[in-house]
């Protein structure tokens, strides 16, 4: 989760044109919290962002992926 927030960081407002649906801002700060703020997190939480959140910020990834590869040809 770290991970997908340092890339959305990375991204910019690229991921909000590619993925308009998403709440980058949200995905972003997840990333402070995970990184800075350790006495903060609760794992329960973090169980339900990976199975609630995760599936739909993939499946809108991969279909921009798709759209990108599909407009490149």
């Amino acid at each position: 989760m770290e991970r997908i927030s340092e890339a959305a960081k990375k991204l910019g407002d690229v991921a909000e044109q590619l993925c308009p649906g998403i709440p980058w801002a949200k995905v972003r700060a997840v990333g402070n919290v995970l990184r800075h703020e350790y006495d903060r997190i609760d794992v329960g939480r973090v169980w339900l962002m990976v199975e609630a959140d995760l599936p739909p910020l993939k499946a809108a990834v991969q279909a921009a992926l798709k759209g990108l590869r599909e407009s490149a040809d």
